[in-house]
């Protein structure tokens, strides 16, 4: 078993799951299949294990993730969680693989986003009700994660309030 991967390696897009497979050789590595659009993200598993994750991007698949490729990098959403073998819960933002303890990444203090999209999020956030932050990352077209980064800079600036349990995610602003 080799070392946990920081960042994903983008290898390039490819039409078929056989031919992806061959381009995966470190923990980390990276390729999409893409068929007129993308179908799978297949990876190999950044815990350094050596098992290749297959990640359904295709909703008429069933259950999909998304796959957002901005010029910062890669960003998947949600979090990717193995309930088997080697257990890696993970999230991929801009190429960078924050790993998961629990409901926190280990890094999480570490996120930081701009003011710009902070101060999207904060005119965004309604100030009698919770919104979820992926609702919120849709309505504006903004990674999720962002977003939830943006929420959690504004709760710790009194300027937002995050809704207790069992509705963790929801967020409103502080009139």
């Amino acid at each position: 078993m080799t070392s946990r991967a920081k960042e994903i390696t983008f290898r390039g897009k490819v039409e078929s799951r056989d031919v992806a497979a061959s381009l995966l050789s470190n923990a980390g590595d990276a390729v999409v299949v893409e068929r007129g659009k993308p179908r799978l993200l297949i990876l190999r598993c950044p815990c350094g294990c050596g098992d290749d994750l297959i990640i359904n991007l295709d909703k008429r698949a069933g259950a999909a993730w998304y796959l957002y490729q901005k010029r910062k990098g890669m960003t998947l959403f949600p979090s990717y969680w193995r309930d088997d073998k080697c257990g890696s819960h993970f999230i991929l933002w801009n190429n960078h693989i924050y790993w998961c303890l629990g409901w926190e990444s280990e890094e999480s203090d570490t996120w930081q986003v701009s003011l710009e999209i902070e101060d999207k999020v904060y005119a965004a956030l309604p100030d009698e009700w919770f919104v979820s932050y992926d609702q919120l990352a849709e309505q504006l077209g903004i990674i999720p994660w962002e977003v939830l980064q943006a929420c959690r800079q504004l709760v710790k600036q009194d300027k937002a309030v995050a809704d207790k349990k069992p509705r963790s995610g929801m967020y409103r602003r502080i009139s």
